[in-house]
């Protein structure tokens, strides 16, 4: 019997710290817990330009060329020009400085946009654009808010395009070029 006790105790002392834990963890569980605090956040600012072109000695004489006063608008990253290359080996080139004015980084989202050369150009034009280091420039490619990376234009009356007079172009050729970055928030 003294056993039967000793049990009965022990269930009873389980169930009153059962009690006990429930009452607590209820009391803890039904309080109100306020969280205050004040945070500041910054204002966004999207601003990626041409700051300055400068064109290459040497090069032919362009019109209706876009300037660094034509593009410092905040949605420009294209350039325009026109441009008449009168005989093999004339070229026009040209650097150009793309600058992250705002506070947010960005990337490119695609490679850079070239317009203006028709397929039969193509076979004595060359168009490339790259880093003025001469790397290519691509899709993904970086540009940190406040940094800038100066970029190089050339189009050049390739003698190389041309094998035969079929290559040769049969009549004047003004050319109206596009150049095209197209940058996204990184």
């Amino acid at each position: 019997m003294n056993d039967g006790k000793k049990r009965n105790s022990f269930i009873i002392a389980v169930l009153l710290l059962l009690l006990i834990g429930l009452t607590v963890g209820y009391a803890v569980l039904s309080q109100t817990l306020t969280i205050n605090g004040t945070t500041h956040i910054e204002k966004a600012t999207w601003d990626i330009h041409f700051d300055t072109i400068s064109i290459t000695d040497g090069s032919v004489t362009g019109t209706n060329v876009t300037t660094a006063a034509d593009v410092t608008d905040s949605t420009r990253t294209e350039i325009r020009y026109e441009i008449s290359l009168p005989k093999p080996g004339d070229f026009y080139e040209f650097t150009a400085v793309v600058k992250n004015f705002g506070n947010l980084d960005a990337e490119l989202s695609e490679d850079p946009v070239l317009d203006g050369i028709s397929a039969e150009q193509d076979v004595y034009v060359n168009y490339v654009v790259s880093y003025a280091d001469g790397s290519q420039i691509k899709a993904g490619d970086k540009l940190a808010a406040g940094a800038s990376k100066t970029v190089k234009v050339r189009v050049e009356y390739d003698k190389a395009g041309i094998n035969t007079n079929a290559d040769l172009p049969k009549t004047n050729q003004n050319l109206v070029l596009d150049f095209d970055l197209n940058y996204i928030q990184s």
